[in-house]
C-alpha cells in the first residue's frame, strides 16, 4: 500500500465512552445539485487513560474462503467391507487380514475409484449474493447421487450381515478354544503321572526280560549240573558193565555146569548195559535241552537288550510328552486369551467395517442433503465456479466467499516507528464509516525491510489482523486509521477528534453559549489516536461540545 504521513497520537486505554445526548438540525444549505442539512450531535468531554501511539492511514482487506467439495467419494465407495467377510480364527491362533480392494462395481461393471464424480443439475447462487450456512449452492443430478448412495447403502447391509454371521461363527470358535484350554490344563495335571506310568511299564518290560534271561541261565546251570552227575553215574555204570562183561565172559565156558552164576552174571551184564544206555539217553536229552536253553538265552538277551533301548527311548519320549504337556499347561491361559483376542479382533474389525460403512453413508447424506450441496459458511459470494453439467469430485472448488475471520489492514512503518511500537500489544483501529466505533487487532505479519530510494528510508509493511465480534459491518476497501501503542498510558482530558476543527495552526470546538447559540471556542490539543484527542487547554471534564456532520436531502 502507499505509505502515508505518520501521526503521533493517543489511544484509549480504558472503555471508550461517548455520550450521544441529542441530535439537532440547525442549518439548511442548498446548492445547485442537492440540499444538505448540517446536523450536530452532542458529546461529552471525558477524563481517562490514553496511550501514546503511532497512527497511519490504511484500508480494510477482507480475505476470501474457498468452499471445496471435501467429500472423497472414492474413499467412501471404494470399501472392502462389501466384498469381504470376516471369519473367526477357529481357536488356532491364526490371524487373517483382508486386502483392501481398489475398485468397486455398479450394475456388474467395474469402475475405477478415480472416476468417481457427480454431475451438477442446477446452480442456486450468484456472485454478490449473501448466503447463510445451510443454504443450497448446487443441486446434483439424482442419477449420479443415487449411484453413490445406493452403493453406500449396500455396503452397510453387507457389513452388517458379515458382522452378524461372524458372531454366530465365533460361538463355536469360543467353545473350541475353551475345550483346547481345558485339554491343555488337564494334560498338564496328568503329565507326571503319564510319565511315571510310561517309564514304569518300560522298566517292567526290562525287568521281565532280565528275569527271563536269568531263568534260562539258571536252567542251563541246573541242567549242566545234572549232566555232570549223569556223566559220573555213566562212568560208574560203564565200570559195572565192564565188570559184568568180564564176569559173563569168564563164566561163559562153565555156563552149563554153573548155570546159576552165569545167569546171574548175564543178568548183571544186562542191567549194567541198560543203566549205561539209560544214562546215555538221559545225557543226550539233557544235552539237547541245554542247547535249546542256550538258544533261548540268546533270544532272551536280545529281548533284554531291546528292552534296555526301549527304556532309554521311552524315557526320552515320555520326557518330551511331559515337557510338552507341562509347557502347554503353563501357557494355556495365555493361549486361551490369545484366541479370545483373535476372535475379539475379528469381531471388532467386522464391527468397525460396519460402523465405517454407516459413517460413510451418514457423511455422504450430511454433505449431500437429498441431491443438494449446501453452504458451510456465512458470507457474500465472490465467485461461483461451476455451471450446469459440470462434474463434482474431491477438491472441486465450489464457491468463494468473503471470510470475515480474516480482516486485515496493511500499514507501512518507517524503521524508527517500527522499532518504537509495542509489537506484542494491542493495535487500535478506527474506520471512517463508523466514527463512534473502535476496533482492536494484533500484528500478524511483518514483511522484510524494504528500502525506499525516493525518501532514502527503510520501512516495513505491517499486517494487522482485526479481532472481535463487531466486524460484520466492515467491507473490502473501507478506509480508516491504525494506531500502534508506543508508550505507557496517561490520564488526560479528551474528546472525540470529530469535534475538532482546525483553521491554520489553531484548533476549535463548537459549543452553545448561554443563549443556546452555537459558537466556536479555541482549544489547545495534544495527542490523538484518530478517535479521541487530548485537550490540553480550553475544555474540562463534563463539558458538552458539538460534532458537525452533513446529510443530503432530496
Amino acid at each position: 500500500m502507499k505509505r502515508t504521513h505518520k501521526k503521533v497520537l493517543f489511544t484509549v486505554g480504558g472503555v471508550f465512552t461517548v455520550c450521544l445526548v441529542t441530535t439537532i438540525v440547525l442549518v439548511v444549505s442548498k446548492n445547485s445539485e442537492e440540499a444538505q442539512a448540517v446536523v450536530y450531535r452532542e458529546t461529552t468531554v471525558e477524563y481517562g487513560e490514553l496511550t501514546v501511539g503511532i497512527t497511519e492511514d490504511a484500508t480494510v482487506n477482507i480475505g476470501t474462503t474457498n468452499q471445496t467439495f471435501d467429500l472423497d467419494i472414492s474413499a467412501l465407495v471404494d470399501s472392502d467391507s462389501s466384498s469381504s467377510s470376516s471369519s473367526a480364527s477357529g481357536g488356532n491362533g491364526d490371524f487373517g487380514f483382508g486386502n483392501v480392494g481398489m475398485s468397486f462395481s455398479f450394475g456388474g461393471s467395474t469402475v475405477s475409484s478415480e472416476e468417481q464424480e457427480m454431475d451438477v443439475e442446477s446452480v442456486h447462487v450468484t456472485v454478490g449474493e449473501e448466503v447463510k450456512t445451510g443454504d443450497v449452492l448446487y443441486t446434483l443430478t439424482e442419477s449420479s447421487v443415487n449411484e453413490i448412495r445406493s452403493q453406500l447403502e449396500e455396503d452397510v447391509e453387507d457389513t452388517l450381515e458379515d458382522y452378524q454371521s461372524l458372531q454366530v461363527e465365533q460361538l463355536e470358535s469360543k467353545t473350541e478354544a475353551q475345550q483346547g484350554y481345558d485339554t491343555y490344563v488337564t494334560n498338564g495335571k496328568l503329565a507326571q503321572l503319564v510319565y511315571d506310568m510310561a517309564v514304569e511299564e518300560l522298566e517292567e518290560a526290562l525287568s521281565d526280560a532280565e528275569e527271563a534271561v536269568n531263568e534260562k541261565q539258571d536252567q542251563v546251570n541246573e541242567d549242566t549240573l545234572k549232566l555232570i552227575d549223569l556223566q559220573e553215574q555213566l562212568a560208574v555204570a560203564k565200570e559195572a558193565l565192564t565188570e559184568a562183561n568180564a564176569a559173563v565172559e569168564a563164566n561163559y565156558e562153565n555156563r552149563f555146569e554153573n548155570a546159576y552164576y552165569y545167569v546171574t552174571f548175564k543178568q548183571a551184564q544186562k542191567s549194567a548195559q541198560e543203566l549205561v544206555d539209560g544214562l546215555e539217553d538221559d545225557m543226550e536229552d539233557l544235552q539237547k535241552e541245554i542247547e535249546s536253553l542256550q538258544t533261548e538265552i540268546q533270544e532272551a538277551v536280545r529281548t533284554y537288550n531291546q528292552a534296555v533301548r526301549d527304556l532309554e527311548t521311552g524315557k526320552l519320549e515320555a520326557q518330551n510328552t511331559y515337557d510338552t504337556d507341562t509347557y502347554y499347561a503353563n501357557v494355556a491361559s495365555s493361549w486361551y486369551q490369545l484366541q479370545l483376542e483373535s476372535l475379539n479382533y475379528d469381531k471388532e474389525a467386522s464391527y468397525n467395517s460396519y460402523q465405517s460403512a454407516v459413517s460413510k453413508l451418514e457423511n455422504f447424506n450430511a454433505y449431500i442433503v437429498g441431491n443438494d450441496v449446501i453452504s458451510e459458511y456465512d458470507g457474500i459470494i465472490t465467485d461461483v465456479y461451476l455451471s450446469e453439467g459440470d462434474s463434482v469430485t474431491k477438491n472441486t472448488v465450489l464457491v468463494s466467499l468473503y471470510n470475515t475471520d480474516e480482516i486485515t489492514m496493511d500499514v507501512d512503518l518507517s524503521e524508527d516507528d517500527y522499532e518504537a511500537i509495542d509489537k506484542d500489544g494491542k493495535v487500535y483501529i478506527s474506520c471512517d464509516a463508523y466514527p463512534d466505533d473502535q476496533f482492536t487487532g494484533y500484528i500478524s505479519e511483518v514483511s522484510d525491510a524494504t528500502y525506499d530510494s525516493s525518501t532514502a528510508t527503510v520501512y516495513y509493511t505491517v499486517t494487522v489482523t482485526l479481532q472481535g465480534d463487531n466486524l460484520t459491518g466492515l467491507y473490502e476497501g473501507m478506509s480508516g486509521e491504525v494506531t500502534f501503542v508506543t508508550k505507557e498510558t496517561q490520564e488526560v482530558t479528551y474528546v472525540s477528534n470529530r469535534a475538532i476543527t482546525r483553521e491554520g495552526t489553531k484548533s476549535y470546538v463548537k459549543v452553545r453559549d448561554e443563549s443556546g447559540n452555537i459558537v466556536k471556542k479555541e482549544v489547545t490539543t495534544g495527542f490523538s489516536d484518530g478517535t479521541n484527542v487530548e485537550i490540553v487547554e480550553g475544555l474540562s471534564e463534563g463539558d458538552v461540545v458539538l460534532i458537525e456532520s452533513k446529510v443530503s436531502e432530496s
